[in-house]
């Protein structure tokens, strides 16, 4: 009789440690994602020049936050910076310092999107979410021409389609996937050669919060007609206990831009990732 009580409980509490740890499981439904990765860019934007800019670049960061419940949420924030130059190092003469040595340019980008689904699609190993997606971009470039250059801005905030597909190979392998398409999106760009009457009127109150409001205000709605972008992105996580992942991220991010000149850019970027669920 004690034996079977003995046994009984320790039934019980087993019991109730796999139903604790399923309880914990099943409040694990947050995650933070930090990435560093290596990226190639190409950009050959006619508001400044006709060539294509080409650099690699380790100076790619993303903080990823993910939350899972009836609905789907993912809020990101990316970092990027690239260096290119056309053709050989060249000097030049200064009328303050004599002789320099041109610089680089500089393509500075930052993306914030946040994106909110709905799963319409799931069993043990696939699960599919279809939803729409903030994506809001800010750019900034500096061009050197010898001792000056345009320093023009692209910013965007969009609307996406989202797609968002995830399939767990095992209980330690799990791949992820998301894909947004453009509906329409709110876009500034510098006039021609980064300079015209309103660039230089945005610049009378010498204050760059007021100055960027007004360049902001510049922009204009577009659609598929004059603006065109595509991401994508593809993750491996192995799975190292049940609070941290590691893996890696692919991600291709192109836009493509008629106004007021034509823009194309293509990005591609590979990340090392850590994520922490809690």
């Amino acid at each position: 009789m004690k034996r079977r009580i003995i046994n009984t409980g320790f039934l019980l509490f087993l019991t109730m440690v796999m139903m604790a740890q399923e309880a914990q499981d099943e409040a694990r439904v947050n995650s933070f994602a930090l990435n560093w990765g290596m990226g190639n860019i190409k950009r050959q934007d006619f508001t400044i020049s006709p060539f294509t800019h080409k650099d690699w670049s380790p100076l790619n960061f993303q903080l990823v936050y993910e939350r899972s419940k009836k609905l789907e949420q993912q809020a990101s924030l990316k970092f990027g910076q690239y260096s290119p130059r056309i053709g050989e190092e060249y000097t030049y003469y200064s009328f303050y310092n004599g002789e320099e040595i041109a610089d680089s340019h500089y393509f500075t980008m930052i993306d914030i999107n946040y994106a909110l689904g709905l799963s319409v699609l799931e069993n043990r190993k696939w699960k599919l979410i279809i939803g729409g997606k903030s994506k809001n971009q800010f750019y900034a470039s500096t061009y050197n021409f010898g001792p000056s250059g345009p320093s023009p801005l692209y910013i965007a905030f969009g609307l996406n389609i989202w797609l968002n597909l995830k399939y767990d190979l095992n209980e330690k392998h799990h791949f992820k996937s998301n894909l947004s398409l453009p509906l329409f999106a709110h876009i500034y760009r510098d006039p021609y050669l980064a300079q015209d009457d309103e660039f230089f009127q945005n610049l009378i109150s010498h204050k760059p919060l007021k100055e960027l409001a007004e360049r902001i205000n510049d922009g204009e709605m577009q659609s598929w007609g004059t603006s065109q972008s595509f991401d994508f992105d593809l993750s491996y996580d192995y799975v190292i206990n049940e609070k941290w992942n590691l893996g890696f991220t692919y991600r291709l991010s192109m836009d493509f831009n008629q106004s007021p000149t034509r823009f194309s850019q293509v990005e591609n970027v590979i990340y090392i990732n850590g994520t922490f669920k809690f």
